[in-house]
């Protein structure tokens, strides 16, 4: 399942009110853009029709970014509007070791589900990332 968030922004420019939202790839995001907040201001931006050289787009960026809801991983990283990217990253990362370490322990330990052996999982994860 994809890591999307559905992020949000209202402002005020000149008297009238902006709402505008956009769904964010969150693998995109920290893969091309290194979770940089200007890459979520520029989706919510072009989804709604406005680009970089309106002054709209600048009050947009001096306001805070909600995000309402996400899929995947992401889902588990929201908590009242506020999306914690240092803990997806993390999790992100486990859920990598641990499908690169799954078919080891099928392989040479007859474990089909890691998570049911708990002490060896931490081994093995400890392993991976004594290698990085």
């Amino acid at each position: 399942m994809k890591n999307q968030l559905r992020a949000a922004i209202v402002f005020y420019f000149k008297g009238e009110k902006f709402d505008f939202s956009a769904h964010v790839d969150v693998d995109k995001w920290l893969r091309e853009h290194l979770g940089d907040m200007e890459y979520v201001y520029d989706v919510i931006a072009l989804a709604n029709g406005l680009d970089r050289y309106r002054h709209e787009y600048d009050v947009m960026v001096m306001e805070p970014v909600f995000f309402l809801q996400g899929t995947g991983l992401a889902a588990d990283h929201i908590m009242d509007g506020v999306f914690d990217l240092e803990g997806f990253q993390v999790s992100y990362e486990q859920k990598e070791a641990l499908s690169a370490l799954s078919p080891i322990a099928k392989r040479y330990l007859d474990i089909a589900n890691l998570e049911d052996h708990p002490s060896i999982q931490a081994a093995l994860l400890a392993a991976y990332h004594a290698k990085r």
